[in-house]
C-alpha cells in the first residue's frame, strides 16, 4: 500500500476557531489564499460568506455574538436576526 504526505490548508475563524461550513465539513484547499477565498465567496455556505475584515481578521458567519457581529459590521455587513440574512452597507 502506497501512502503520501499531503499538506492542505483550512480557513479558521480568528474569533472562535470554527472551521466548518454549514453542512458540517471543513473544506481543505491547496494554499492559504485559496482557503480564505473559498470561505469568503458569497456562494460558499448559502449565505454571504465569511468576512475578511479590513485589519485582516477572518470571521465566520456561524456564531451570533457581539464580537462576530461587530467584525462583520466593520467590513460593511450587517447580520440580520436570522444568521441566513446579511445586508451590505
Amino acid at each position: 500500500m502506497a501512502t503520501r504526505r499531503v499538506t492542505c490548508y483550512i480557513a479558521v475563524c480568528d474569533l472562535c476557531g470554527n472551521s466548518e461550513h454549514y453542512e458540517g465539513h471543513t473544506p481543505h484547499l491547496d494554499t492559504p489564499a485559496e482557503a480564505v477565498e473559498y470561505v469568503t465567496d458569497p456562494g460558499f455556505d448559502g449565505n454571504d460568506g465569511w468576512t475578511l475584515t479590513p485589519d485582516g481578521l477572518l470571521v465566520c458567519d456561524r456564531r451570533r455574538d457581539t464580537a462576530h457581529d461587530d467584525a462583520h459590521a466593520t467590513a460593511g455587513k450587517r447580520m440580520g436576526r436570522d444568521a441566513m440574512t446579511v445586508h451590505f452597507a
